[in-house]
């Protein structure tokens, strides 16, 4: 895979129900526990599309990533920072009209978050043989994927029956350690969700209230584990109780407050450090920071030699070469 036009960041939302491990336990409820989570696997992909109504965002794609237990993780390629802007505030709708409307005679709740990936560099995609059996090749596993994920849009090779295809990288491992920071007030943003976000909210001749970011706070610089040599990562979210009474009464109290200008001043210059190892490719922006096409650090990899088979290997070494006894010590 190369770069150029195969460049793409795509945004990563999540969903998880809170108060699920003690919902299942209960024994006093009226219908299985186990329909209350068919439904939310069911509704709530239902409640995405019903959201994109609401908010006037049926030009954008989510597609479902993956399900991790009780956690739903879908995908929205995003090419303008407007993009990354409109799918967040549209996850946000559908969490808590799923909520208001499925969850309300229940224990249980949402919580989520948002991060963004970059491909083919610095994340990378991979394609993952759904038979053990069926790789018999001894090829390179570079051009292994190269072709696996050439075939994987073309429906006449039914490659989704070979493969898995999947995705890793430093955007992905960051991206899971800021969602298991969110909870049921707080949605958490990855930088590069929280840079995008206020970078639309500043774009000169635009309605500052359809963008706003009132609602985002830092959380405060976190330790995450293997991400940034260590050094205090910016957790962004966004307030879902922003506006309440109670949440307002609260805020006089505090000291100083973030203005959009801090969020994106702060995004800035974690971008701008050295060893920061993220990127975001939005192709129709125009921020000279989102418009450097992405590198794939494989391009120029050289295929090595296919490898040798075990009974091969067992031929060059000799009928003799393992003895029936051999010496111990």
């Amino acid at each position: 895979m190369t770069a150029g036009p195969q460049g793409r960041s795509l945004l990563f939302l999540s969903c998880d129900l809170t108060g699920s491990t003690q919902f299942k336990q209960q024994s006093t409820q009226s219908a299985p526990w186990q329909k209350t989570f068919l439904q939310f696997y069911r509704e709530f992909p239902q409640e995405v599309a019903s959201a994109q109504v609401r908010t006037s965002s049926q030009d954008l794609v989510f597609k479902l990533w993956k399900a991790v237990g009780d956690e739903l993780i879908f995908t929205c390629e995003v090419a303008h920072e407007r993009d990354v802007y409109r799918a967040v505030r549209t996850w946000i709708d559908a969490m808590q009209g799923y909520q208001r409307d499925s969850l309300d005679d229940t224990s249980l709740g949402t919580k989520g978050g948002a991060f963004i990936a970059t491909f083919p560099g610095p994340d990378s995609e991979s394609s993952i043989p759904r038979d053990p059996t069926a790789e018999t090749s001894g090829q390179d596993v570079v051009e292994l994927n190269r072709e696996a994920l050439r075939t994987r849009d073309d429906v006449s090779e039914a490659s989704a029956d070979k493969y898995l295809f999947d995705y890793f990288g430093p955007s992905i491992d960051t991206g899971f350690r800021v969602l298991s920071k969110c909870s049921d007030r707080y949605f958490t943003l990855s930088v590069e969700v929280a840079f995008a976000m206020a970078c639309i909210s500043l774009t000169p001749n635009r309605d500052r209230g359809d963008f706003g970011l009132d609602d985002v706070d830092l959380l405060g610089g976190v330790e995450l584990k293997g991400v940034w040599g260590g050094q205090s990562y910016p957790l962004f979210a966004i307030d879902l109780n922003h506006g309440s009474p109670i949440t307002d009464a609260f805020k006089k109290f505090s000291i100083g407050g973030s203005t959009v200008q801090d969020i994106n001043a702060l995004c800035e210059a974690c971008y701008g450090s050295e060893g920061w190892p993220f990127k975001l490719f939005l192709p129709n922006s125009a921020n000279t920071h989102f418009t450097s096409e992405p590198v794939d650090p494989l391009a120029t990899y050289i295929p090595s030699e296919p490898r040798q088979g075990s009974e091969e290997f067992a031929d060059e070494l000799g009928d003799d070469s393992l003895n029936e006894s051999p010496p111990l010590g």
